[in-house]
């Protein structure tokens, strides 16, 4: 496949779960108004497997792929917005995790793992994913 196949079908899931891709590169940088419903995506790596040696026309590339999502805080409101972003971090899970919703665009997709950090005006959520790319040449 290729970068922007993936990308966009990410973009896509997010996009059916209410969220829209951030104009920002980095959280740190977002405007407040984006919190709660915009997000950050972005790969960080990639590596070949070793299976993919014995293969002629094409080879497996293990990426790693990042999305952040802020969530506001208050001081009135602090335990509602971290547990709703916990909630919503569930829902994001479930549809992304789901092989009816990456088969057809990526060999293999899985979460590796999330974090909620407590930042002085935000939670923010981040969600590690492992995607398996086909690429064929």
């Amino acid at each position: 496949m290729s970068f922007d196949i993936i990308k966009n079908r990410i973009v896509t899931r997010l996009q059916g779960l209410g969220y829209a891709e951030s104009q920002s590169i980095d959280i740190k940088n977002a405007p407040a108004n984006e919190y709660n419903n915009t997000f950050i995506i972005k790969v960080l790596s990639g590596a070949m497997t070793d299976e993919s040696e014995t293969l002629i026309d094409r080879f497996y590339d293990i990426q790693d792929w990042q999305i952040q999502i802020a969530f506001e805080r208050s001081e009135q409101n602090d335990i509602i917005n971290r547990d709703d972003a916990q909630r919503k971090k569930d829902a994001i899970l479930k549809d992304l995790d789901n092989p009816a919703n990456w088969e057809g665009f990526a060999r293999i997709l899985k979460y590796k793992g999330w974090k909620v950090e407590e930042l002085p005006n935000y939670f923010l959520l981040t969600i590690n994913l492992k995607i398996v790319d086909t690429i064929i040449y």
